[in-house]
């Protein structure tokens, strides 16, 4: 096949929905889409590539799928509805782009995201770079700058069980307890949504490791995140297969949660406890505090560094 038949096969005839703000799809030289009044479009870019976001014989269709899903989970960050995805596709062959295709369809069909367009070309390693669009009503998007002394700190969904699933694969062990945590993501679209709805403003994708990613919120927002790492959902999970030391390692550093960290007052903690946990809160001053069991924890790895 060539590039046009591959495109074709590979991708479009396996992503057939159009949203309905679609005014030209793909197949022109650009798409069009309309943007509803009182609306505003939120945008992400993400990269994925073998050897820095999947092992080397991970299988590509499910690296493909959590890739978008990835790129996704931005838009769950900001509290927007996913609406449209543009494609850019490295492949090392037609077979690896056609299992690529697989894993894109498979997330776009669960999400209800068209495929408005993208390109194609062979590449000595197998790569996506996956552009996402969403929509949200115009000014509510959630952010990182906005927390504020007294919020509590919350955090919607875990903390290095993905890292842990990882490493179980590198290991050799494709059928570990926890690999589905980093082979399965699935963007936080609804906690997303509903955080927005409840008011929150301040929230972010919990991608290069907890304490990095809080570390975006307390530079941004310019306060102190004190954080106890006993609270963190799946951190109880590490310390039954490894020493405390990695398990602080991979909770805080091992990225590839995309978790939600988000701030709220305190008068909102009953609406939130029903879907989140309570992790800590805001303080005066600056920097990421994180303590365990009341002890504090002096962390060494700060997070996952794409271009190390």
């Amino acid at each position: 096949m060539d590039e046009f038949d591959l495109i074709e096969h590979a991708f479009r005839q396996r992503a057939s929905f159009v949203h309905k703000l679609t005014r030209l799809p793909n197949g022109d030289d650009a798409s069009i889409h309309a943007v509803p009044e009182g609306q505003e479009m939120v945008m992400s870019t993400d990269i994925s590539m073998t050897g820095k976001h999947w092992p080397e014989d991970f299988p590509l269709n499910d690296a493909a799928c959590r890739a978008v899903n990835a790129a996704v989970s931005d838009l769950a960050a900001m509290g927007a509805t996913p609406a449209w995805m543009w494609l850019g596709v490295m492949a090392i062959s037609s077979d690896d782009a056609d299992q690529m295709g697989q894993g894109v369809a498979m997330a776009l069909e669960s999400i209800s995201m068209e495929l408005a367009g993208g390109d194609i070309v062979r590449s000595p390693v197998n790569a996506l770079s996956v552009t996402v669009a969403g929509l949200l009503p115009q000014g509510s998007g959630m952010r990182r700058n906005v927390a504020r002394i007294g919020q509590d700190i919350w955090l919607c969904g875990d903390a290095g069980l993905a890292a842990h699933g990882l490493r179980q694969w590198q290991q050799g062990k494709h059928e570990g307890n926890h690999v589905p945590y980093f082979r399965d993501v699935r963007p936080l679209l609804n906690e997303g949504t509903r955080l927005r709805e409840l008011g929150v403003t301040c929230c972010i994708d919990v991608s290069d490791g907890l304490f990095a990613d809080a570390g975006h919120v307390a530079d941004a927002s310019g306060v102190a995140l004190h954080i106890s790492l006993e609270k963190v959902r799946g951190f109880p999970s590490l310390l039954t297969e490894m020493d405390e030391q990695e398990a602080i390692r991979l909770a805080l550093s091992g990225g590839e949660d995309y978790s939600l960290l988000f701030t709220a007052d305190v008068g909102q903690r009953e609406s939130m406890q029903t879907f989140a946990r309570r992790i800590g809160e805001c303080r005066k001053g600056n920097g990421i505090h994180i303590t365990l069991n009341g002890r504090k924890v002096n962390v060494v790895s700060k997070g996952y560094d794409h271009f190390s």
